[in-house]
């Protein structure tokens, strides 16, 4: 048992050694950013001629991609929060478990204490909701753990030097004191460095991130506590280190840089005042093992004249007076970030106006703190405040300037059509981030939108070289080529590119190759693919189809067209069913389809739509098959793939009367009729099929017409005409 009990502290080591370590991960990594990319597609119609392997001149419109960049603002994210809260109990118990061995208080009297508390604060605030609790207990929660990252940095500042004494311990005394106030010398010269960069005195990277040394000296700080033969103390160090990164896990993750730059402004100075005071601490107490060499880092918290808490309440006081000496910045730092907590919470609580007035607060305390900014911007985007969105934006870079928040503003300013603010924005980006593709690509729309075509496709070029495996840059160098007719792309570019799954590129290729009467590349795959609500997929489901015609797959068009989405968004997928009908063969319902949409559409497109019309039309004129049907199978699918073809319906329509599908037949020989009114070689068929059917009027009607478009013809049938009426009737008399 003994054991078990003497392994706790180690444990307790490891545990905070692999929190430190994720929480120096996400400090790398950058923790989630307030604006992220989203791609942008734009369906832009361009005209060719629908069929030109012949002389029909029919011009339609297929569809390219242009893509560009849009900035969306992101929402903070609720765990790191509830992780932080789960740490910050159990930092609260262990805490709650020194205090009572601190002030030698029974286990039974601060628990009777605490059930009190407790139960008063139930008692007055017994209406809250969980939520409610949850803020009611949060900003204590915040306080408290800002206090203890304060107390953990000024107590683990000695972990360091005490480190640096330890590896500089040497076998001769002289080498022991080089070494340790070279160390010194070089750790001082980092903080200082690292000082200089934080508070904006100078730019440079040779230095180690405060924030680093803040969590290196807490690591070593708990590795020297295990030295310490007073569990309080090990149990102190523990507390405020779970108290203490409750609040960086979400600071850190939900990129409140104002509070993470506080803590380490706290730790620079702290750390700095430590380096001073650190060698008179050494010789004041330890002189005599000093010159003897001996390894005094053993028992440095040993000290017996002046101890080490002395050293660091002075430091505290030092550090307090230098914080409100230098305007108190990183007071109204840690407020800031306090209030941006607050902010956080009440966006999970769904009060959108303490929200806003949260992270107003925290602006009155840090004006320039990007992590408010984002947030309020985020806010009027939401509610579509473009004015306050484009302040809070621009505020939010004159400290910290990004290429997101730069192309945010320009999309503001080119939404409201103010196209050349929208330049000036981004061409300032550019000169601050000339290597960022993402500026490029905008400033090519940009200059497009201004008819500026020759900078418009330098940019695009330019892009291109920056992001050599970008789709994006691809997809507008093909749009480019084919809208503006210019020569960005050669052909073994576009061979290349077609192998790539990417649908705005595929889309763009099949329009470059079909403008310019070109050859589809070999690696060009045409399969089948799940399309959804997205303008990249309709541009390659549209381009496709009529590109491949016949070849092309076969989508379920009718059960998207049960969905209003898609009319609204594509309202060309009603032209593409009846395409897809038409070469796949159902063209009779295709032409009914192309028929009600000339009714319903504006002239110009019309007027494409009855070109179409009567190209189909004599397109299955033209077809003459000669195929033997010897069964209903064969007639129908002869009759729904060739219905205006006369040979077809003379050997199909016998076939469904032997079957008793009179009705077909009949439908089958009107419908000829009635797409082909001028043409008197149906007439007859659908004739002898209305007499059949008993329909006398209109197979009359249709023999006054027959007389007048071929008397001849009328002629030969004439006594089959007569008899077929003779016998319809007869039927009619019983």
């Amino acid at each position: 048992m003994k054991q078990r009990t003497d392994q706790i502290p180690t444990i307790w080591f490891i545990i905070s050694s692999l929190l430190g370590t994720i929480c120096l991960g996400i400090y790398v990594w950058g923790g989630i950013e307030g604006l992220t990319w989203k791609e942008v597609s734009e369906l832009i119609p361009q005209t060719v001629a629908l069929f030109p392997e012949s002389q029909n001149q029919i011009q339609s419109s297929i569809f390219l991609i242009r893509q560009h960049y849009y900035v969306q603002s992101i929402a903070p994210d609720l765990w790191p929060i509830m992780v932080g809260s789960i740490f910050g109990l159990a930092g609260l118990i262990m805490l709650g478990q020194f205090i009572q061995v601190w002030a030698k208080i029974s286990k039974r009297q601060i628990t009777l204490g605490l059930l009190l508390w407790c139960g008063i604060l139930v008692w007055r605030n017994i209406d809250l909701t969980l939520n409610e609790w949850f803020n009611f207990l949060h900003g204590p929660w915040v306080l408290l753990a800002c206090l203890s990252t304060g107390i953990l940095t000024i107590i683990c500042s000695s972990s360091i030097p005490t480190f640096l004494l330890e590896i500089s311990h040497s076998p001769d005394k002289a080498s022991s004191q080089k070494k340790f106030f070279g160390f010194i010398l070089f750790y001082g010269v980092n903080l200082i460095l690292s000082s200089g960069n934080l508070w904006n005195f100078w730019s440079s990277t040779l230095f180690i991130p405060a924030f680093i040394v803040f969590e290196i000296s807490v690591a070593l700080g708990m590795f020297q506590s295990l030295r310490f033969k007073d569990k309080s103390q090990q149990k102190l160090l523990r507390a405020l280190f779970l108290l203490s990164h409750s609040v960086l896990i979400p600071f850190v993750w939900n990129n409140n840089e104002v509070g993470i730059h506080a803590i380490e402004s706290w730790t620079i100075m702290t750390h700095l005042a430590m380096v001073l005071l650190f060698p008179l601490f050494l010789w004041t107490n330890f002189k005599e093992p000093i010159q003897e060499n001996l390894a005094i880092f053993k028992v440095v918290h040993k000290a017996h004249f002046v101890p080490i808490y002395l050293i660091q309440i002075g430091i505290f006081i030092l550090c307090v007076s230098w914080v409100f000496a230098r305007q108190a910045t990183a007071w109204h730092q840690i407020v800031a970030a306090y209030y941006n907590e607050q902010g956080d919470i009440e966006h999970f609580a769904g009060d959108r106006f303490m929200e806003e007035l949260a992270y107003k607060n925290a602006m009155i305390h840090s004006k320039l703190n990007q992590k408010s900014n984002l947030s309020l911007a985020r806010m009027s985007q939401e509610v579509g405040d473009v004015e306050k969105q484009a302040y809070y934006l621009q505020t939010s870079q004159i400290k910290h300037p990004e290429e997101k928040n730069f192309v945010a503003l320009a999309n503001i300013y080119g939404n409201e059509n103010q196209w050349f603010e929208s330049l000036f924005t981004l061409k300032k980006a550019h000169q601050l981030f000339p290597e960022s593709p993402q500026i490029a690509t905008q400033l090519s729309r940009v200059y497009e939108q201004i008819k500026q075509i020759d900078s418009a496709a330098y940019y695009l070029v330019l892009a291109k070289e920056l992001a050599p495996q970008s789709t994006i840059a691809w997809a507008n160098l093909l749009y480019f080529d084919v809208r503006h007719g210019s020569k960005l792309v050669n052909m073994e570019e576009v061979k290349s590119w077609s192998s790539s799954p990417d649908r705005a590129v595929k889309s763009n290729i099949l329009a470059k190759v079909w403008q310019n009467k070109q050859a589809l590349p070999e690696n060009f795959t045409h399969e089948a693919f799940d399309v959804q609500l997205d303008v990249r997929d309709f541009a390659l489901l549209y381009n496709s189809s009529l590109y491949f015609k016949g070849q092309s797959i076969i989508y379920p068009i009718q059960t998207w067209l049960k969905d209003p989405n898609w009319l609204q968004k594509f309202p060309e997928i009603t032209f593409l069913d009846a395409w897809q009908d038409f070469y796949h063969q159902q063209p009779l319902r295709a032409l009914n389809k192309l028929d009600l949409l000339i009714q319903k559409e504006n002239e110009s497109k019309a007027q494409v739509y009855r070109l179409l019309l009567q190209h189909w039309k004599q397109q299955l004129l033209a077809v003459k098959a000669k195929v033997q049907l010897e069964n209903l199978a064969q007639a129908r699918a002869a009759i729904q793939s060739y219905p205006f073809s006369v040979g077809i319906l003379q050997q199909a329509l016998p076939i469904l009367h032997q079957a008793n599908k009179h009705q077909e037949a009949y439908q089958a020989s009107l419908a000829a009729v009635q797409w082909n009114e001028e043409l008197a070689e149906f007439y007859p068929i659908y004739i002898l099929e209305a007499f059949q059917q008993g329909e006398i009027s209109y197979a009359e009607d249709a023999i006054n017409r027959l007389k007048k478009l071929d008397p001849t013809l009328f002629q030969t049938q004439a006594s089959s005409f007569a008899q077929a009426k003779e016998k319809a009737v007869n039927r009619q008399k019983f």
